[in-house]
């Protein structure tokens, strides 16, 4: 629930910057609404009333249904007004409050969320022509507070808060087959303050009670989260077609050209966490802590070609107590990065596609080494991880085929039976993935004293059996006796089980040319499914 809602709440926050203005306010007014309905969006006014150069419209509804009513957003702005300066251009304003609400099913069950989007010190003014426009908007402040949760007949309180502070844009917007637009952006601060109670009660008032008076389950019966990120920064640049919905059908939007990239950044970061409860006896529980960034910085794109998401999280560290445990769980990272790209429209023809993970300097507090190696026995320098795999594969359907969609509700329907099993058959959902070639150009851990390192290149054989690849990987690993060593000193492996173990890696590897505590492997897949690990066949 909490992702639907998050999602549910930026794009809310998103319909507070209208956009596509022209030289009259009647026109300006036109193209906002041909900018919703262009993005799925509903727009419907209550009273219009224009009066020389001045248009005012009350009770205006701004609504998005996703397809199957899984998801409804609606806020109504009592006033929104647009009056030309007289120097061609058009300044708009909006009420103060702008009540909303978010409609969503979660378990089967119909959940609305309300609250008020409220502004202050805000404006947009619009200038150029009907084809060529820029829109400066500047908010002294940005707030959506979230006020109640209402499930089935049960309506409680949900308060939490996202603001914004000193938001401009620039956005530049030109019209002819299709809209296209370049944005700018940048906050100085966002806060975001939450406070809930009773999350593990199920609505009847008296926490730890189920509907039928039975005692419920243990869990948090009150979370505190609050944040800030400063020094907030971002553009995108896109064409959106005018006769395509992606509400509807985003495969068919991208055909039309739907494209669209940008990037987000974001200065130094604080959250702070308090969750307290009971367990099961009753007895007090709690989790405590803070959670710190140095920045982050992202990008996307998102068109025919494919979908594109890279990012570089800096510096970041978390610190949290625990009831019962006897130090907190603290740990830092140095730097995260990720780097995403796929196809995502049907094609004959093998598309690249790339996955990248790494993490740097993953570092853990002395208080969490001591709970399971208090002599110090294992290596505490900073653990990395890297993973880099491209390759070309093929998409049998369009990702965003509703036909995908379905079938991956009907598997997590049938995901699992009464025995708690999971399902199979024919209900299982589809794997529109097709991979051709995979190369692994870096799959790397090193940590407590041992590293890991492989590359190679794999295909899928002439008989298109992806089960059976045909290439070559090579690895690298370093340390791994020491390690067993250090295993077998602090009690996790047994002294008699240490010769097995290492009979098993003389079978996949052997001494590096070079010596010392280092093992490399080469294992070559061939065709008919024959893997052979350093010259020997294995299977």
């Amino acid at each position: 629930m909490f992702l639907r809602t998050a999602t549910s709440t930026l794009a809310v926050l998103a319909l507070t910057v209208p956009a596509f203005g022209d030289v009259s306010p009647a026109e300006v007014w036109q193209n906002w609404i041909e900018y919703y309905q262009a993005n799925g969006y509903n727009v419907t006014e209550g009273t219009r009333e224009e009066a020389g150069d001045t248009l005012i419209l009350r009770d205006v509804a701004i609504t998005y249904a996703a397809p199957g009513d899984e998801l409804d957003l609606r806020f109504v702005a009592p006033e929104i007004s647009l009056l030309a300066t007289g120097d061609g251009r058009v300044r708009t304003t909006l009420a103060d409050t702008i009540p909303m609400s978010v409609r969503f099913t979660e378990d089967g069950e119909d959940v609305t969320l309300t609250g008020a989007l409220t502004l202050r010190d805000s404006e947009i003014v619009t200038s150029g022509s009907a084809e060529d426009m820029t829109h400066d908007s500047r908010m002294g402040e940005v707030s959506l507070a979230l006020q109640t949760m209402q499930t089935g007949a049960t309506t409680r309180d949900l308060p939490v808060t996202l603001t914004i502070a000193n938001l401009t844009s620039r956005q530049n917007v030109t019209r002819t087959d299709a809209m296209r637009f370049d944005v700018e952006m940048a906050a100085e601060r966002l806060n975001l303050e939450a406070d809930l109670a009773d999350l593990d009660d199920a609505g009847t008032g008296d926490a730890g009670t189920g509907d039928d008076g039975s005692e419920g389950s243990d869990g948090p019966t009150r979370v505190k989260l609050s944040g800030v990120v400063n020094d907030l920064r971002g553009a995108s640049t896109g064409v959106m077609p005018l006769d395509a919905d992606p509400g509807t059908d985003m495969a068919a939007a991208l055909r039309a050209g739907l494209d669209v990239s940008g990037n987000l950044a974001a200065g130094a970061g604080r959250f702070e966490l308090d969750v307290a409860g009971t367990d099961a006896e009753g007895q007090p529980e709690n989790v405590a802590g803070h959670y710190t960034v140095e920045g982050t910085d992202v990008s996307f794109g998102f068109g025919a070609d494919g979908l594109k998401y890279q990012g570089a999280i800096d510096s970041t560290a978390a610190e949290f107590t625990v009831t019962g445990l006897p130090a907190p769980i603290s740990y830092s990272m140095a730097e995260t990065t990720f780097d995403v790209q796929m196809p995502v429209l049907k094609s004959d023809e093998p598309a690249p596609f790339k996955l990248a993970y790494s993490i740097g300097g993953l570092s853990l507090a002395d208080g969490i080494w001591d709970m399971f190696d208090p002599q110090k026995v294992l290596p505490r320098d900073p653990a990395s991880l890297d993973i880099d795999i491209t390759g070309l594969m093929r998409l049998t359907m369009d990702l965003f085929d509703p036909a995908l969609a379905k079938a991956a509700e009907a598997a997590g329907d049938d995901a699992a039976g009464s025995d708690g099993m999971d399902a199979t058959g024919d209900d299982a959902t589809p794997n529109p993935f097709e991979p051709t070639e995979i190369s692994l150009n870096k799959i790397a851990l090193s940590a407590v004293g041992a590293s890991f390192d492989s590359s190679g290149e794999l295909r899928v054989p002439e008989s298109g059996d992806m089960t059976q690849p045909v290439g070559t990987l090579n690895a690298r690993i370093e340390g791994v006796n020491g390690l067993i060593d250090r295993l077998v000193q602090l009690g996790v492996l047994n002294s008699d089980e240490v010769a097995g173990y290492r009979m098993m890696l003389a079978m996949f590897a052997r001494p590096a040319p070079e010596g010392g505590d280092a093992l490399v492997s080469e294992f070559e897949f061939r065709e008919g499914g024959e893997i052979f690990a350093n010259g020997q066949q294995v299977k």
